[in-house]
This record gives C-alpha cells, sequence and structure tokens, in this order.
C-alpha cells in the first residue's frame, strides 16, 4: 500500500510481539499480528500485518512504526483538544487493541475529494496526516452522508484542525528498529 507523505509516519514504540496467524485447514496461515507498545498508551496496540511488512526477527526491538488508520469515521473533537490513542471500551487487562480510537492535531491534508452535487448523498475520500502525541500516523477513509458537513463538523478538514477518528483499521506499513 502506498501512502502519501510516508516518510512522515513515525510512530516510536515497541515491537512487543509477533503473533503468527493461525493455522487455516487448506495448510496456509491466518495473517499475523503484530503487537506494538507505545509510551502513554495504556493497552499495547494489536495490527495485522496484511502486506506482510514486518520481519518477526524484529519481535522485543525498539523501533517506530508507520501505520495507516483505514475506514475510520473522521469528526472535529467537541470540548478540549486531545492527543492520544485511546484502546476501545472492554477490552480485557492483558490484551492488545485492535480498535483504538486516534485523537489529534491534523498536520497534512494530501487528498480531499468530495462529491457533492451529482449524488443524491454526498460522498468523500481523504488522506491525512495526524499527529497523536506520540507520534505522527497516516488517516485514510471514505465516507458517505446526507450531509458531510454534519458528519465531520465543517465542510473540510483543513491542517490545525483536532480530530477524532474512531473504529479504525489499522494498517502497518513498516516497522524500523533503532
Amino acid at each position: 500500500m502506498r501512502f502519501p507523505n510516508s516518510e512522515q509516519l513515525v510512530l516510536p514504540c515497541v515491537f512487543e510481539r509477533f503473533v503468527p496467524g493461525q493455522l487455516h485447514p487448506d495448510g496456509r496461515r491466518y495473517l499475523p499480528l503484530i503487537v506494538l507498545r507505545v509510551a502513554g498508551i495504556e493497552a499495547p496496540i494489536g495490527v495485522v500485518d496484511r502486506h506482510h511488512r514486518v520481519d518477526a526477527a524484529l519481535e522485543g526491538r525498539a523501533g517506530s512504526a508507520k501505520l495507516v488508520f483505514l475506514l475510520s469515521k473522521v469528526r472535529l473533537q467537541s470540548g478540549e483538544a486531545r492527543q492520544g490513542l485511546v484502546p476501545e471500551d472492554g477490552i480485557a487487562p492483558g490484551r492488545a487493541s485492535t480498535v483504538p480510537t486516534a485523537y489529534g492535531r491534523v498536520l497534512a491534508v494530501p487528498s480531499w475529494e468530495a462529491e457533492r452535487e451529482h449524488l443524491p448523498y454526498e460522498m468523500l475520500y481523504t488522506e491525512l496526516l495526524l499527529d497523536v502525541g506520540a507520534g505522527v500516523i497516516g488517516v485514510r477513509t471514505s465516507l458517505t452522508a446526507a450531509n458531510l458537513a454534519e458528519v465531520i463538523g465543517k465542510p473540510q478538514i483543513e491542517p490545525g484542525d483536532w480530530i477524532e477518528v474512531a473504529r479504525s483499521r489499522v494498517d502497518i506499513l513498516a516497522f524500523e528498529a533503532e
């Protein structure tokens, strides 16, 4: 997967654990889970390595991950601005968060394609760089709604906006050991 400005995606972490995918009845394995420990986050983050980008031999090493949050619900934050990655509600102690909510400040909007005229609803495709405090993640999502501005909180997200990114599928593009 390519992502614009991917060189700016940097989330310092420790590659805590490699969980190989379970064996499929046909002999192949399901995709592996990469468990990352990010400083200041109460639970580790579990990321499925869909593109086989991470070398399992790096398990236990400190470094930085390039993460992209996909298929997300995106909206302006309400109340006081905050940054961070928050595990989903009800996560069991010791389990990795696989659907964390990201809070942060938008650094860049490399792609913003909104269709508001030719369909009976509005449609958006966007790619963002988001500073979550501990580092920078990517966001790539598409949304449909009767009124995108009502869902997002304004007609267009811009650098400097504080947003919440929820219900994401998180992809890892790389893990670079120190």
